[in-house]
């Protein structure tokens, strides 16, 4: 990296003249009307105001480009640009897309513009302001130093807290109050007139910062540490949390960002957590961390938990059942046959705490496995009378959502004992004989704890 005190000064320079250069052009600014959110004090999106917005970025990199690029200092600061980083950082938005081109454009050279469209946005006159060119500084040359390091940020749907827009980390992964620029891209703000309830309701984001050599790779590896968070709260308590697309660079004013993997979001029950509850959350998802789902012995978990987390996006009540249901036999039925009695025995001596319980969780697993066979062979619902407790659809999803929520958190205790790859029959031979051996019951237990 080159040297900061000698940059800043030549920054400095240019910014001076290419000041000028702008003042005396000023009759060519445009205005713009730009429609900027407003949100009540619980963060949920309130309305819209029109507010007069000057078109900096279209008066500096298009009407006044050629003049400022054709300045002596324009050409001193650009020399700084030609390390290894700065190559790198261009071959990385080249991408493939200029392979036969001759002569390639070079993306670095933009970043004095950049820095220019910046700070006339922040200071709003044709003049040097010292305070707000440091601390643009400071954060531009921050950005030089990471080039291929992208920021990403996605809107986390169905999900209220009281994180604030510093936020809170899970280790890389962080969540914070959403901001009105990002609101405005998310909803597309400018052309959309009537926001779905999905959008009024987005208080929330999840973001993190990741370096990759290319425009592909970053997306795939941070929608996976997505998922494992929304997994993550999945599995912390009751709502069902999803994230919408992905975009990359939102908050970079140095460079273009993009967007990818748009998913549809349905309103749903919302998550509901506090700052305080951070340790909980870090310590499910440093659980899902270690666990390697690639190896063939964890499939049957990694089944469970998908399921799960579908079950509860579903609009339809049998599918959830459904779910919820295949949920619960990827954990406890590793072969087939005897399903409901494998099932039920086994779920009771996992989750009961005592033989009311025990009793109680058997009787619900076999009656509930039995309204699964009822919908699945076009019965519809069965009998929802257990134990002489009548039933809604309702009581009985909550119940399961709770019953495949314990047993996952078990479950991902559980499978770091054992080493084999059939993990789920090992598994399900030690329940069987915890349910006739107390002694071995206790012990077993341990594992989870």
């Amino acid at each position: 990296m080159f040297d900061k005190k000698i940059f800043k000064s030549q920054l400095l320079d240019f910014l001076d003249i290419a000041i000028i250069i702008c003042k005396n052009n000023s009759e060519k600014l445009i205005s713009e009307e730009l429609k900027l959110p407003k949100f009540f004090p619980n963060g949920k999106y309130k309305k819209f105001e029109l507010i007069k917005n000057i078109d900096y970025d279209f008066f500096v990199t298009q009407s006044m480009k050629q003049e400022i690029i054709n300045t002596h200092e324009y050409s001193i600061l650009t020399k700084f640009f030609v390390t290894k980083e700065f190559q790198n950082y261009n071959i990385k938005l080249l991408s493939t897309g200029y392979e036969n081109v001759d002569v390639k454009p070079n993306y670095a050279y933009e970043l004095p513009l950049k820095f220019l469209v910046e700070y006339f946005i922040l200071n709003q006159e044709f003049s040097i302001n010292k305070t707000i060119f440091e601390q643009l500084f400071e954060k531009f040359f921050s950005f030089l130093k990471n080039l291929l390091e992208d920021e990403y940020v996605t809107p986390l749907f169905n999900f209220e807290s009281d994180i604030d827009h510093k936020g809170i980390m899970i280790n890389d992964v962080g969540i914070r109050k959403i901001s009105e620029s990002e609101f405005y891209t998310f909803t597309n703000l400018e052309e959309n007139v009537n926001l779905s309830n999905i959008f009024h309701n987005l208080t929330h984001v999840i973001f993190m910062k990741y370096s990759s050599p290319d425009l592909n790779s970053g997306y795939d590896v941070v929608k996976e540490k997505f998922l494992r968070m929304i997994d993550s709260l999945s599995l912390f308590k009751e709502g069902s949390p999803r994230f919408g697309a992905i975009y990359r660079n939102i908050n970079n004013p140095w460079i273009h960002y993009d967007s990818k993997y748009d998913i549809e979001i349905i309103s749903k029950t919302p998550l509901k957590m506090k700052t305080n509850e951070k340790k909980q959350l870090k310590e499910i998802y440093d659980g899902l961390e270690k666990i390697d789902f690639s190896i063939k012995g964890n499939k049957f978990l990694e089944i469970s938990k998908k399921r799960f987390v579908t079950a509860l996006s579903r609009t339809n009540k049998f599918d959830q059942l459904i779910d919820l249901m295949i949920s619960l036999e990827s954990l406890y039925v590793s072969n087939p046959g005897e399903i409901t009695v494998r099932l039920s025995n086994r779920m009771a001596t996992v989750l009961a705490k005592n033989d009311v319980e025990r009793e109680e969780i058997w009787q619900f697993s076999k009656k509930v496995y039995n309204m699964r066979s009822g919908i699945v062979h076009g019965e519809g619902l069965r009998s929802n009378e257990i134990n002489g407790k009548k039933y809604s659809l309702d009581e009985i999803i909550q119940k399961l959502v709770n019953l495949n929520r314990q047993s996952l958190m078990i479950f991902m205790k559980l499978v770091n004992h054992y080493s084999e790859n059939n993990k789920i029959d090992k598994i399900s031979e030690d329940i069987d004989k915890a349910l006739i051996n107390r002694k071995f019951l206790k012990e077993f237990k341990l594992k989870f704890k």
